[in-house]
Formats: structure tokens, C-alpha cells, sequence
């Protein structure tokens, strides 16, 4: 009873903080899991260090597209322990009435480069690969999309381990931040 409540007022605690801020949060919830996802943040490159300290450069796929990063947190409410593996086909970013893309693994698209991007590690920890969580634990991070300029993106389909669909409602129509 104990350890519920105090998980409540986490929750709540967590909750009120984000609401303070400017960003918006968009939460959905499954059988076993819920993730709470940030409004896709748009760039036309993206720069991180892989765990071997390689700098890494990844580029939207054409000119006609550009990067999406959403910043995802899967939390375990219920079953002992969960392991995932979050790949490509794990998240999709998109509309409900139109195209869903999938998430980009970075690792197997990202070129290496010599030279640090002054934007690198800007969005980082990344979300992806194997993921065990135990009850009352969470993980999180961003993931990568590539998706046609001007497109409406309005829902992440998530779909590893339960199936969820975070709305963004109405809030946010391809515009930069």
C-alpha cells in the first residue's frame, strides 16, 4: 500500500513538472506498459557518439525530407520484468489518416565522420536496442524518424510488448521548434 502511493505521488510529482514546462507531453497506456512521448522536435541532420566513440552524422534520406525526433519513456506498470527490442519496427511517427514511418535505426544509417557536429549528443540518450525493465521502472530516450517535409504528424504508434497510440491531437502540424 505503501509503495503504491508513493508511486502515485511520483506520478503526480512528474506530471505537474512537465505541465509547468513548455514542452508537451503525450502519454498512452497498454496492458502491461505506457510511454510517455514529447512533440517531434524537426532537423535536417542528426549527430550523436555510438557506444565505440565514433562520431556519427545521419541525413534525411532526400532533399524532399527531413529528420523527426521524439523523445519517448516506456514505463513498466505491471509485470515483473519486460524485455523489449526496440527497432525499427517497434515505434512508427505519423498520421492517422495518412503515412506512418518507421523508426530509423541509426547504427546501421548514420555514416561515421572524423570530426564532431557541433549539434552532437544535443538529443541523446537514444531508445533503442534491448530493453529489460523491471516493475515500477522506466526507460527512455529519442528515436529517429525520416519523414517527407510539411507532413501532418499526429500519432506514435508504439508496438512492442503492448500496441499504443500516443495522439498528439491537433497540437502539432510539421512546423519547426
Amino acid at each position: 500500500m505503501r509503495s503504491g502511493l508513493a508511486l502515485t505521488a511520483l506520478l503526480l510529482a512528474v506530471g505537474v513538472a512537465a505541465a509547468c514546462g513548455e514542452e508537451e507531453i503525450t502519454r498512452a497506456f497498454g496492458r502491461n506498459l505506457d510511454i510517455a512521448v514529447s512533440d517531434p522536435v524537426l532537423v535536417d541532420r542528426f549527430a550523436f557518439t555510438d557506444t565505440d566513440g565514433n562520431h556519427r552524422l545521419l541525413f534525411p534520406t532526400a532533399s524532399n525530407r527531413r529528420l523527426a525526433l521524439v523523445e519517448v519513456t516506456v514505463s513498466n506498470r505491471t509485470a515483473t520484468i519486460v524485455k523489449m527490442l526496440i527497432d525499427p519496427s517497434a515505434a512508427q511517427l505519423g498520421y492517422r489518416r495518412g503515412d506512418r514511418f518507421d523508426a530509423v535505426d541509426l547504427f546501421q544509417a548514420a555514416q561515421i565522420v572524423d570530426v564532431a557536429d557541433p549539434e552532437e549528443d544535443k538529443y541523446m540518450p537514444l531508445l533503442w536496442g534491448e530493453v529489460e525493465l523491471a516493475r515500477y521502472f522506466q526507460a527512455g530516450g529519442w528515436m529517429v524518424f525520416d519523414i517527407p517535409k510539411g507532413m501532418t504528424l499526429g500519432s506514435l504508434w508504439w508496438s512492442e510488448v503492448d500496441d499504443m497510440i500516443a495522439d498528439y491531437v491537433s497540437r502539432f502540424h510539421g512546423q519547426d521548434r
